[in-house]
């Protein structure tokens, strides 16, 4: 209801004035540790008045945030300059360094010669390029590591107005404390990366936490990810450098580096479960251990290079109350928040003995008249042990998390509890997209996947699911991205995950099927993450870093792919100790033969569609040669295809499943002179082989949906999202779902990165925004809604880098609001309109 209300203020507001607002640079909001010393800078123009355009605009970039103000001191004044571009400006001025602090505005013209105000002043800081001095630190209990711990020193500042940062470089996950101060309110930091080989420097201003003369500076430090059994690592628990740095002048200052000379203890926190998928188990908390201050243990770290993280962090976005608290007949409590959720727990104890102990489990899901059984066998789930020393205790969770609908606490002497939801995505705003129309069965898919999406997104990639396994499977981004990118803006979130694929690339450009950790069980969709990630992004966002930086090792990926090729079609490749399988669709429903033929088909097809971005983007950078064997490559593998997998007596392929089907049309396989009668098939085929029901899985539903969107299906996909039994979503729904499952029977997960692909189509067909290849990042969209029978009326909101766009519409009036900075064609009717930014109204004939 909250976007939804959002959606109107959006629609019916009159800006009075022209500002230009959301500063972003490298598409971050003020960032502190970016990882180049060329950075590109983006802004947005509010709306004033219909046709609005940006002509020109003037960025200055100064090392003091008072004299640029004035004006004064500039590093970089651009001038001038006769441009409408406002994403990813780059910066033109002299060379700046590692760890530099720099602070930039802008201004615009619009297309009447009228100038803005100077925008707020944004600051940036270039990151510790040259890595940090100091070395890795932590507590050692008995001969080992102790899970947690953590380390302080004291320090002292004798001047307050130059600023301090903190560069922290842990190994698992940190909090960092100044003077008692939490620093910010970021939770499990830092993001995933793949710690065997790469870690993360996360940059903190700690100006505003000090206080002249001594000072203390502490780091809680937890193992999280840092294990042998996942990531292989050096060492088994936390290690953290860090160093403090004041600036003055034209450099930084060390002040204080971590070494052997900090003090440590090991804390209260220590881990249930080994972290290996199924077995992650959660936190044990012991309220009689103490702090007891040693000296801390210093620790030589081999081969693993240290680099500013890209990703802004997770979120407490939202608290949830119980729905339900219920006394069990063994003594426990059974808690029902009402939704599934990914996050924390927190709870205050009344009346616990000295070292009894609490246990606390959870599940995503009871089935009706079942009891409580907990998500894996081997989940041990939460141990509170109690001091027992005061009558109301605490206990919330800190460097784990769990996926939860249903709590049970083996105590009912519980006096609050209240479960906390972590999300790199925020709850609501203008970076989120919103979405209602009059059929109440659509608007509880759409929200279900939507809040599926806030589920699954955090610590700088996509989960699987975030209980049972953890893992970044490219299978899953490749279903989901076009979905996430559409309802969210995650452009940091890529970034930093497109690296950790980097990261576990093989010398012969093979792959495997989960990035960071790597393994995984998949096929080349899987895998093939590397290049539609990178080029899906380039699309919502119009950042030609994704294209720039990972292209290189796509041609290694695709060089490895053609390894495979046998009489012109990619066969099976074999397993390797990185990767196993070559899956086509995944947990598609029952009776859908998804095997056979349809494995190399669709796999085909994939590659196929690969090698079309991949000419794409060797045009885009200029590299012709590339291009032209991109697409002769392609040209071949679709006459190969088609010949292979066609089947002229029932006008299907391969096994004749929609993948097979929406996947030939969609990749250019399917000649001119036959696709309206292959289409035909598809169409009579899914009302009556497959009666209207959804009838692909994790591969399956995104292309279908595709398909579906850009043959103008909506009447079909509407019959399919609207069946209330299995297999559907509303068959979710009606068994309790509040995210997606992992299955479409309700086996294992209930929260799962399996079929969300279905989201773009409320956006896509419903609100009938699409994109522009030839102008990315949303410089020129298509609005050409589809109206299903049954559907009244929709209302559709969707974030751009140029501002949200709004499209509304019932069966006579269509009415969009455009931000500065784009242009659209509207079909409405049998009428067609070219519009640019401002407030529009089309009424059928």
């Amino acid at each position: 209801m909250r976007n939804y209300l959002l959606f109107l203020a959006a629609f019916m507001t009159q800006v009075v004035a022209a500002d230009v607002v959301k500063l972003r640079c490298e598409g971050m909001r003020d960032p502190l540790g970016i990882d180049t010393t060329t950075p590109h800078f983006s802004w947005q123009n509010t709306l004033t008045h219909r046709g609005q355009r940006q002509t020109a605009y003037e960025i200055e970039v100064a090392k003091d945030s008072f004299a640029l103000s004035k004006g004064q001191l500039l590093l970089w004044k651009s001038g001038r300059i006769e441009s409408a571009n406002q994403v990813m400006v780059p910066y033109e001025g002299p060379a700046l360094q590692s760890r530099q602090l720099c602070f930039w505005r802008v201004r615009t013209w619009d297309e009447k010669g009228r100038c803005s105000s100077w925008s707020r002043i944004g600051r940036f800081a270039i990151g510790a390029l040259d890595g940090i001095k100091g070395q890795y630190i932590t507590a050692v209990s008995g001969k080992q590591m102790a899970p947690t711990s953590k380390v302080r020193k004291s320090f002292v500042v004798n001047e307050l107005e130059k600023p301090v940062f903190a560069y922290v470089n842990s190994l698992g996950y940190h909090e960092l404390y100044v003077n008692g101060q939490r620093v910010g309110n970021l939770v499990l930091q830092p993001a995933m990366s793949q710690l065997n080989t790469h870690s993360l420097i996360v940059t903190y201003d700690i100006t505003p936490y000090l206080r002249k003369g001594e000072n203390e500076l502490l780091l809680w430090i937890a193992q999280g990810w840092n294990r042998a059994i996942t990531f292989k690592t050096q060492f088994e628990g936390p290690l953290v450098k860090a160093e403090v740095c004041q600036q003055h002048d034209n450099h930084w200052q060390t002040m204080l580096q971590t070494d052997d000379s900090w003090q440590a203890t090991i804390s209260p926190y220590s881990y249930t479960g080994n972290w290996f998928p199924l077995q992650f188990g959660g936190e044990r908390y012991d309220a009689n251990v103490t702090d007891v201050w040693t000296t801390a243990t210093a620790f030589k770290v081999d081969h693993i290079r240290a680099t500013p993280q890209l990703f802004e962090g997770n979120q407490i976005i939202d608290t949830l109350q119980p729905k339900t608290i219920s006394r069990q007949a063994d003594g426990s409590l059974l808690i029902d928040f009402g939704r599934v959720i990914t996050g924390w727990l927190t709870v205050d104890f009344e009346h616990l003995k000295h070292q009894e102990e609490v246990q606390i489990d959870y599940t995503d899901y009871i089935p009706r008249g079942a009891s409580f059984t907990k998500q894996a066998d081997s989940d041990h789930g939460d141990v509170f042990v109690a001091s027992g020393s005061m009558p109301i205790e605490h206990f919330e969770n800190k460097f784990h998390h769990h996926a939860f609908r249903y709590v049970k606490i083996s105590t009912q002497q519980v006096k609050r509890i209240q479960a906390l939801q972590i999300s790199a995505l925020p709850k609501e705003g203008v970076d989120v997209s919103a979405f209602v129309c009059s059929d109440e069965r659509l608007n509880a898919i759409h929200q279900m996947i939507h809040y599926t999406m806030q589920c699954l997104t955090m610590s700088g990639y996509m989960v699987d699911c975030p209980h049972l396994e953890r893992m970044g499977y490219g299978g899953d981004g490749n279903s989901s991205t076009m979905t996430l990118q559409t309802m969210y803006s995650v452009a940091p979130t890529y970034l930093n995950w497109l690296s950790a694929w980097e990261d576990v690339m093989d010398e012969d450009g093979s792959l495997p099927h989960v990035a960071p950790a790597g393994g995984g069980g998949g096929g080349p969709y899987w895998c093939g993450f590397i290049v539609k990630a990178p080029w899906r992004s380039y699309q919502n966002y119009g950042d030609i870093r994704f294209v720039e930086r990972y292209y290189p090792l796509m041609k290694r990926w695709m060089s490895y792919v053609e390894k495979y090729m046998v009489n012109g079609l990619l066969q099976p490749w074999p397993d390797t100790k990185n990767r196993v399988w070559f899956l086509g669709d995944w947990l598609a429903p029952d009776g859908v033969d998804v095997g056979g033929e349809s494995v190399i088909h669709s796999n085909n097809c994939f590659i196929s569609d690969c090698l079309r971005n991949m000419a794409d983007m060797a045009r885009l950078l200029n590299i012709k040669e590339d291009a032209n064997h991109y697409a002769a490559m392609r040209d071949s593998l679709n006459k190969h295809i088609h010949a292979s997998f066609y089947h002229a007596d029932t006008h299907t392929y391969a096994n004749g499943t929609p993948l097979d089907m929406s996947y030939a049309m969609l990749a250019g396989v399917v000649p001119d002179s036959l696709y309206d009668i292959v289409k035909e098939q598809l169409i009579t085929d899914s009302y009556h082989k497959y009666k209207a029901h959804i009838a692909a899985g994790l591969f399956g539903v995104p292309v279908f949906t595709e398909w579906a969107v850009r043959n103008q299906q909506s009447d079909l996909m509407a019959t399919i999202l609207r069946q209330p039994d299995y297999p559907g979503y509303l068959h979710m729904i009606n068994n309790g779902a509040t995210t997606t499952w992992e299955y479409w029977n309700g086996e294992r997960s209930r929260v799962h990165n399996c079929y969300n692909g279905i989201g773009t189509w409320f956006y896509q067909a419903l609100a009938g925004i699409t994109t522009d290849p030839q102008q990315p990042g949303y410089r020129h969209i298509t609005i050409r809604p589809q109206q299903p029978a049954g559907l009244k009326w929709v209302q559709a909101t969707v974030p751009t880098p140029y501002g949200i766009v709004c499209v509304k519409w019932n069966k006579k009036t269509l009415r969009v609001r455009m931000p500065v900075g784009m242009t659209a064609d509207v079909k409405w009717g049998e009428k067609q309109h070219v519009i640019g930014s401002g407030e529009w109204r089309f009424n059928k004939d």
